[in-house]
């Protein structure tokens, strides 16, 4: 299956949920999410869903890189499914989710809790971020 067979699922899937898809000029799926700009990105395969909620906390300094890749760690490994990162500039954060699947549609039946676990994610980043910058010990598991 082509991605342009794959976009034409999903477009028409996120406006059947009420969503207002559009494709870029990339070719990636946008969609605005609780006021918030998301992305089904192409993907070279059909078994493979790439959801994207880029550029959510911008970084201004070094203190506050350091701090975004520690609590975006933090945030990926206590949040299943979805991970936390900064982007290739190192001057925002980005969360995304990403899954196999036997086909396409399969993920339909998971989008909204895949947004749910983006919120999840994002949160638990913006919380350990702030304990970071605020100075306080941030909630660190030891073995």
């Amino acid at each position: 299956m082509t991605w342009s067979e794959i976009r034409d699922l999903h477009v028409e899937f996120l406006a059947e949920q009420g969503f207002r898809p559009k494709v870029d000029d990339e070719g990636d799926i946008h969609f605005r999410y609780e006021g918030r700009h998301h992305f089904i990105m192409e993907s070279q395969e059909d078994t493979y869903f790439h959801l994207l909620f880029p550029n959510f906390f911008p970084l201004t300094s070094g203190t506050e890189v350091e701090a975004a890749a520690l609590a975006a760690s933090s945030a990926t490994r206590v949040t299943k499914v979805a991970k936390v990162y900064l982007n290739p500039a190192m001057d925002n954060v980005c969360a995304s989710v990403e899954l196999l699947v036997a086909k396409p549609t399969d993920v339909h039946d998971q989008f909204l809790r895949c947004l749910g676990i983006l919120g999840t994610a994002t949160g638990k980043f913006l919380e350990e971020m702030t304990a970071r910058l605020e100075g306080a010990q941030p909630a660190v598991r030891t073995a």
